[in-house]
């Protein structure tokens, strides 16, 4: 992935901030600006075909996250230029596999939701499947939650995200490539899997990039492992290949970069959170603009400069129905964390992240950006498709820092899962700190 560059406002910075006309913005959390998102609701939609730009995109952005109505507005010194276009098509289907559909109406029913101590919800008889199919109450905004923890990932799925870097307001880009590792073990909607993997002990799922270029940063590992109980922090090491050994972190860097990119720990996988330490306020289903990538999406020609959103070459767009949650840690943990709050965008049908603004601990936007994916078919399952999201697959997620001027782009593509990837099915290997040394062999 990654390296975060310090952000030193120099007279050169200030002369560029002045000549392009972008005055330093400031865009305050407003309740009014989700509520006012298109309702989802039939009526309310946007007609395949459409074209969004420049002088139209003012009739649509009640479909827009609110981060994107910020791009297209010019607020800020990473905007969208003129001749900037959005595709839209007409919304698609996609079901969630047959199994992990088989296991909702199979578990469902048991799953409830247990107050805790520290004022979040503990999740209980939870067993595989969508434990929420039908979110509703005063905890829908909870329930949904939980839903995103357990929507659908396989067993395993890799890919080697080839076109990513972060980059400054000076063009400045620090380029990487990377292969990425995710296991499931437990809660599993696998057909030929047991729900509960055996002789894993309580590890739930992992997360694991390994850096393959530049040179100079070939072989660093960063490794997430995540516990079977919710709300046990993960635990985070990174190979150092300079030491010949893996350095365990503190379990409470969760806002920590993530191998150096404008993500934390807690943003992989679009949201990384422990749902037990978190409240969730559900505002609603909204109609919302959803991308999806095209053949064209891993050329980076096909992206606008120089924020690199994508144009319709690489990535269309369509209507979909989606969840829109103001999510914070619970106040007895909310102290020196990074977010003041989490707006998230999920797809109802999937329960998969499409979209997050992300505001610091005053409550100003922060971050913003999307998380595109290709659905992709798994293995023997006779037509079921993943959305690639729990890890990597063909996907797209960019994040705009739009207080320091900087933006992580991400583009994976070449996704195997399960069967397809069975020459990284090696949970030891790629999956526990004592595996992380033998990429030097």
């Amino acid at each position: 992935m990654r390296l975060k560059r310090p952000y030193l406002l120099t007279v050169a910075g200030m002369l560029l901030l002045c000549s392009t006309g972008i005055a330093a913005a400031q865009v305050s959390w407003n309740q009014q600006d989700y509520d006012g998102l298109a309702a989802a609701d039939a009526s309310k939609t946007i007609a395949p075909g459409t074209q969004i730009n420049a002088q139209n995109w003012q009739q649509y952005k009640n479909f827009m996250p609110v981060g994107m109505q910020e791009l297209w507005a010019g607020k800020f010194f990473f905007h969208l230029p003129d001749n900037a276009q959005m595709k839209v098509d007409a919304a698609t289907a996609t079901p969630l596999p047959k199994k992990y559909q088989e296991d909702t109406e199979k578990y469902a029913s048991q799953v409830s939701l247990v107050r805790n101590a520290d004022g979040g919800f503990d999740i209980k008889g939870y067993v595989a499947g969508v434990p929420f199919p039908k979110p509703s109450g005063p905890d829908a905004g909870v329930q949904i939650m939980y839903n995103e923890y357990y929507a659908y990932i396989p067993y395993l799925i890799t890919t080697y995200a080839t076109l990513g870097f972060s980059m400054d307001k000076f063009g400045n880009k620090t380029t990487n490539a990377v292969r990425e590792l995710n296991f499931k073990l437990k809660h599993l909607s696998d057909s030929g899997k047991p729900v509960n993997l055996p002789s894993t002990g309580d590890t739930f799922l992992t997360q694991n990039n390994v850096i393959m270029e530049p040179e100079q940063s070939k072989y660093v590992n960063s490794l997430q492992i995540f516990h079977d109980d919710p709300a046990q922090l993960p635990d985070s090491y990174v190979f150092v290949p300079s030491l010949r050994r893996s350095i365990r972190l503190t379990t409470a860097a969760r806002c920590s970069p993530l191998v150096g990119s404008d993500y934390t720990q807690d943003d992989e996988r679009s949201m990384n959170l422990q749902p037990p330490i978190f409240q969730s306020r559900f505002l609603g289903y909204k109609n919302i603009l959803v991308g999806y990538p095209v053949a064209g999406y891993t050329s980076k020609n096909n992206y606008y400069k120089p924020l690199y959103y994508p144009s319709p070459a690489a990535v269309t767009w369509q209507v979909r129905p989606v969840a829109i949650l103001d999510i914070r840690r619970v106040p007895s943990k909310a102290n020196g964390y990074c977010y003041g709050t989490r707006m998230a965008y999920i797809d109802k049908e999937t329960w998969q992240p499409i979209w997050m603004d992300l505001y610091d601990a005053g409550l100003h936007l922060w971050k913003t950006g999307p998380s595109i994916y290709r659905p992709m078919p798994i293995p023997g399952t006779n037509g079921d498709v993943s959305t690639g999201a729990g890890g990597p697959g063909d996907d797209e997620y960019t994040f705009w820092d739009v207080q320091n001027n900087h933006i992580t782009l991400d583009i994976q593509s070449g996704g195997q899962i399960n069967d397809d990837a069975r020459s990284y099915d090696d949970f030891n290997r790629w999956a526990t700190p004592g595996g992380m040394s033998q990429i030097m062999q």
